[in-house]
């Protein structure tokens, strides 16, 4: 299966050129849908994942995204395949190669304490997308009433300084805020979120259609000199 040569005959310049405004990244771009690569991977799944995973992917942004949807569908633990997750992110330099992979990571519901150890490393790592990825799976799947406690102190722990870092965190704390308003407003009147996050934490629940009009007013409470 010549996968490269399929999604340049299926590549775009138009979208690519859109592709290119939204997504910094380094990498080759081909300018092929997110939707055809999401069939793609779903076939590449069931036929020969492996072989493609382990294959160089070129330094081409579709194919390297291709590898974390791949991951993401196989039929297996999450945990089992956690070494080749981490070597796709080790080549991830953007944010949509995260955030398009992780959070359709089906097997992590029947992992959720083995992963949770998982995202704690993640989050003091010194590369911003490996962090932004602990942060998306916790939103993807981690945000119950159970885990608020966990999520909130996690929030504060992070320190990295990275721009998709505390847009991530801002992000996870806006949908804490839209399922769970009356737990997350006391996190953000006291909290040590850095006033980056937390700015941008309250414009995301401004924006959203689930935060109710009484709560983003209230939110403007919190917002810091």
């Amino acid at each position: 299966m010549d996968v490269l040569r399929e999604l340049e005959e299926l590549a775009e310049e138009k979208y690519k050129q859109f592709n290119a405004k939204i997504i910094p990244t380094r990498q080759r771009t081909l300018g092929v849908r997110l939707p055809i690569l999401r069939k793609f991977a779903k076939r590449i799944a069931k036929e020969d994942a492996l072989e493609f995973v382990h294959a160089d992917k070129q330094n081409i942004y579709e194919l390297i995204l291709l590898e974390g949807l791949v991951l993401s569908y196989m039929n297996k633990p999450f945990m089992e395949n956690l070494p080749l997750v981490e070597r796709f992110l080790d080549k991830v330099d953007n944010w949509a190669q995260v955030d398009s992979t992780i959070c359709v990571c089906k097997h992590i519901v029947h992992e959720k304490e083995q992963v949770l150890a998982v995202i704690k490393r993640w989050l003091t790592s010194e590369k911003e997308f490996v962090v932004r990825a602990g942060l998306v799976t916790l939103l993807a799947h981690y945000v119950e009433e159970r885990y608020l406690p966990e999520i909130f102190s996690l929030a504060e722990s992070v320190s990295h300084q990275g721009y998709y870092v505390k847009m991530a965190n801002a992000w996870l704390i806006s949908v804490c805020m839209a399922k769970f308003p009356e737990e997350t407003l006391p996190f953000f009147q006291h909290n040590s979120l850095d006033d980056t996050t937390q700015h941008k934490a309250i414009q995301k629940c401004r924006e959203s259609y689930r935060v109710s009009t009484e709560h983003k007013e209230v939110l403007l409470e919190y917002k810091r000199e």
